[in-house]
C-alpha cells in the first residue's frame, strides 16, 4: 500500500492539489455562510426566547438527518455540482454555531452585564463589548465543531460532481485502491486537525487580548482581529476559485470538454480514454470522476460536465422508465431517439463490448449447494448471505426485476455495501452473493467467483456507448467522429481485460487507459 501511495503521490500531484484546494473552496464557502446564518440566528433565540424555539427545533431536527440525503434531496430542485453540495454543508453547521450562540450568550454572568450598565453602557455597547466578547469562546467552540463537520461530509459531495477529495476516496473504492482512499482520507484528516488548531490558536489569542485589555487598558480590537481573518479567508477562497476556473477554450481555440464517469472501474476506465483521445485531438479535458451512478444522469443533464460511458440497458430502463426491450439495435434506437427529445442530448455509436447486469456467488458456495443459475440461487436464498449495493434493490432492472422472474429470494440476510468492496466482502465470507456486472476483471478468476446463468433472460443489452450534451456536439462536431473510433474497438472481452488489469492486477487505471489508447490510436 505504501508503494501505491508514493506512486500516486509522484504521478498525480496536481491531482491531489486541485482536489485539495476544491476541498477548501468548498468547506470554506459553507462555513462562512453558516456563520453569517448562525451568528445572527444565536442571536435572535437568544433575544426573543419563545419565537427562537421553533427556529431551534427545526435546526436540531436538521442535525439528524445524514448528509448523502440532504445532498439527494437538493438534486431534483437544484441539480448537481457546488451550489447543493455548499448548501446541504450549510444547513449541517448552522445547528451547532446557532446553539452555541444561543448558549453563550446566555450564560453571561448577570452581574458583569449590569456592571456595564452601571458605567454607562447602551444596550449595543453592552451587546457587543460584554455580552459577545464573554460567549466567544462557546460561539468559537461551536464555529469549530460546524468547521470540521464540513470539512468531514464534503467529501460526499463528490458523490454529485462538486469535486473534492472526496473524488479520491470514492474512486479508491470504485477500484478497490485503499491507498487511494488513504491519500483522500489523511488529507481530509490534516485538514481538520488544521483547522482544529486554528480555532484553539484563534481562541487563545482573543482569551489573551481581553485580559491584555483588562489589565493594561490596551485598545487591542479582537473583533477587528476576526473579521480581517475572515476576510483573508474569503480572499484566499476567490483567488483559489479563479487559479483553478478552467478557460472557455485553449490555445488551439478548441473548447474545454468535461469528461464524467460513474463510480467503478470499468466506467472510470473507458472515461480515462475518452479523455486522452480528446486531449490527443487538442481538446483541454477536465475530468470529472467517481460521480454516483444514481446521480450522474442528473449531473449531465444540469450542466456539470459534457459527457461520459452510459450503457444502453441503464438508460432504457433506470432514466427513461421505459419496458424491457432484448434486441441491442432496438435498444439503442430508442434511447437515442428519447434521449435527444427529452434530455437534449446524443447518445453515439455504442461498442460491442455488453456490460450486463448479473449476479456472483462464491463459487465454492456455488459448489456447495449445485448453483449454476439465478432460477438455482432463488431456490438457495434462505441459505445465503446477500450483499447488496443499495440501489440494486430498488432499480427496475435490478432485484425488482428478478422477483418479477423468478420469485422471491427469502435471502439468509441482506446487507448493503459499497460496490467497490464487495469482492472483499465474497472472499472473506461476509456474504455469499452479489450483484456484478458482466465484464468486471475479477469473473476471470473462476475458482474463487462463479457468474451465475440468467437462465431466464431477466436483462436487456447492456452496451457501451458515449453520451454527449448537444450544445456541447454541435459545437464541436469532431467528438462525434473522435469517440466512435474509441467505441469500435472495445468489445467485451477487451473491456473485462481492462477491468482485470486495474482490480486484478492492481495497476493504475490511467496507467491501463494510457497503454490501451496508444494501442488503438
Amino acid at each position: 500500500m505504501g508503494e501505491q501511495i508514493a506512486q500516486y503521490l509522484s504521478t498525480n500531484g496536481a491531482e491531489l492539489q486541485q482536489a485539495f484546494l476544491q476541498h477548501v473552496e468548498i468547506s470554506a464557502l459553507a462555513f462562512l455562510i453558516a456563520v453569517i446564518i448562525g451568528v445572527p440566528s444565536g442571536y435572535l433565540c437568544w433575544r426573543f426566547k419563545s419565537a427562537g424555539k421553533p427556529l431551534l427545533a427545526f435546526f436540531q431536527v436538521l442535525r439528524v438527518i445524514p448528509s448523502i440525503a440532504i445532498l439527494l434531496l437538493f438534486i431534483p430542485i437544484m441539480g448537481t455540482g457546488v451550489i447543493p453540495a455548499s448548501i446541504a454543508l450549510v444547513l449541517l453547521a448552522v445547528p451547532a454555531i446557532l446553539m452555541n450562540t444561543t448558549a453563550g450568550l446566555g450564560e453571561v454572568d448577570p452581574a458583569v452585564v449590569e456592571t456595564g450598565y452601571g458605567l454607562g453602557m447602551t444596550d449595543r455597547q453592552v451587546l457587543f463589548k460584554v455580552r459577545f466578547p464573554l460567549a466567544l469562546p462557546l460561539i468559537l467552540a461551536g464555529m469549530k465543531t460546524a468547521a470540521i463537520e464540513i470539512i468531514a461530509s464534503a467529501t460526499l459531495a463528490a458523490k454529485i460532481g462538486a469535486g473534492g477529495l472526496g473524488e479520491l476516496i470514492f474512486t479508491g473504492l470504485g477500484l478497490n485502491r485503499m491507498g487511494l482512499v488513504l491519500v483522500g482520507g489523511l488529507s481530509v484528516a490534516l485538514i481538520s486537525l488544521a483547522v482544529s488548531l486554528l480555532f484553539d490558536l484563534l481562541e487563545y489569542v482573543l482569551v489573551a487580548h481581553r485580559h491584555a485589555r483588562a489589565k493594561e487598558g490596551t485598545k487591542m480590537k479582537p473583533i477587528k482581529t476576526i473579521a480581517a481573518c475572515l476576510a483573508a479567508v474569503g480572499l484566499a477562497v476567490t483567488l483559489v476559485a479563479c487559479g483553478n476556473a478552467t478557460a472557455g477554450s485553449n490555445e488551439n481555440g478548441k473548447d474545454t470538454i468535461r469528461v464524467g464517469s460513474k463510480d467503478f472501474t470499468e466506467n472510470i476506465v473507458v472515461s480515462e480514454v475518452y479523455a486522452l483521445a480528446l486531449e490527443d485531438a487538442g481538446y483541454t479535458v477536465e475530468r470529472v470522476p467517481a460521480v454516483a451512478s444514481s446521480v450522474i444522469h442528473t449531473t449531465i443533464t444540469s450542466n456539470e460536465i459534457d459527457l461520459y460511458p452510459e450503457y444502453t440497458g441503464t438508460g432504457l430502463l433506470s432514466v427513461l422508465g421505459m419496458d424491457m426491450v432484448t434486441d441491442p439495435d432496438e435498444v439503442y434506437r430508442i434511447v437515442k431517439d428519447e434521449y435527444d427529445k427529452q434530455f437534449d442530448i446524443t447518445w453515439l455509436e455504442y461498442a460491442q463490448a455488453n456490460d450486463g447486469q448479473g449476479l456472483v456467488i462464491r463459487t465454492s458456495v456455488a459448489n456447495e449447494y449445485g448453483i449454476k443459475t439465478i432460477s438455482d440461487l432463488q431456490k438457495h436464498a434462505s441459505d445465503l448471505n446477500f450483499a447488496s449495493q443499495g440501489e440494486f434493490d430498488q432499480r427496475e432492472d435490478g432485484l425488482p426485476a428478478l422477483i418479477a422472474t423468478y420469485g422471491p429470494f427469502d435471502w439468509k440476510s441482506s446487507k448493503v455495501y459499497d460496490n467497490g468492496l464487495k469482492y472483499s466482502v465474497l472472499s472473506n465470507g461476509e456474504g455469499d452473493v452479489s450483484p456484478a456486472y458482466t465484464t468486471e476483471g475479477q469473473l476471470t478468476n473462476t475458482d474463487e467467483y462463479t457468474l451465475l446463468v440468467d437462465d431466464k433472460q431477466v436483462w436487456p443489452p447492456y452496451n457501451l456507448a458515449p453520451i454527449v450534451r448537444n450544445e456541447v456536439l454541435n459545437a464541436n462536431p469532431d467528438i462525434a467522429d473522435i469517440l466512435n473510433k474509441v467505441s469500435a474497438t472495445l468489445d467485451t472481452e477487451t473491456v473485462t481485460a481492462l477491468n482485470a488489469a486495474v482490480d486484478v492486477d492492481k495497476r493504475e487505471y490511467d496507467e491501463v487507459a494510457r497503454e490501451y489508447y496508444d494501442s488503438i490510436k
